[in-house]
């Protein structure tokens, strides 16, 4: 299967709003802001989606990856789970 950043998005939003019900009121999830800044997610909600990703897509996400600069946005968030997936092929 061919994964592609729109595919890892739709996927990403599915499950925020499936598991977050603040997020799940929302009409647009803001993807270039920090979801923790905005108070959208809290550290037990980053891990979620850091296992729920490592599972989901069969890769790890490392301790120092887990920053503002790497994962700090939906779009940085699903940039570094891309590329991870694009290395481990």
């Amino acid at each position: 299967m061919n994964i592609d950043k729109e595919i890892i998005l739709k996927d990403l939003l599915v499950y925020l709003k499936k598991g977050n019900p603040i997020i799940s009121k929302l009409k647009k999830i803001p993807l270039d802001k920090s979801l923790v800044e905005l108070g959208y997610l809290d550290s037990f909600g980053v891990i979620e989606i850091i296992t729920y990703f490592e599972k989901k897509y069969k890769i790890t996400i490392n301790d120092d990856e887990i920053t503002k600069k790497k994962f700090g946005s939906v779009n940085k968030m699903i940039n570094l789970v891309f590329v991870k997936i694009k290395n481990s092929k």
